[in-house]
């Protein structure tokens, strides 16, 4: 099942990332900490939006975006 990442799923997202980064020997590249996802995920104006994927009541993948407004987009109406 995929859904929206609620703030209990914070630290197991803290940690694929860090699974993952350590996969990719990037692991000394990751600066985030689990707080600056909760601050990022959870403000009043989030910064950071995250869907997971769950498999039996466990959380086994998810997904992170952020919106992001190009200049030239907006120059030419789009």
């Amino acid at each position: 099942m995929i859904r929206p990442a609620r703030t209990a799923d914070i630290g197991v997202i803290h940690q694929l990332i860090r699974d993952l980064a350590a996969y990719e020997r990037g692991l000394h590249e990751v600066t985030a900490a689990e707080d600056d996802l909760r601050a990022a995920l959870l403000a009043p104006q989030p910064s950071l939006f995250a869907h997971v994927a769950e498999e039996d009541g466990q959380v086994v993948g998810f997904a992170l975006w952020f919106l992001s407004y190009s200049t030239w987009a907006g120059r030419h109406g789009i």
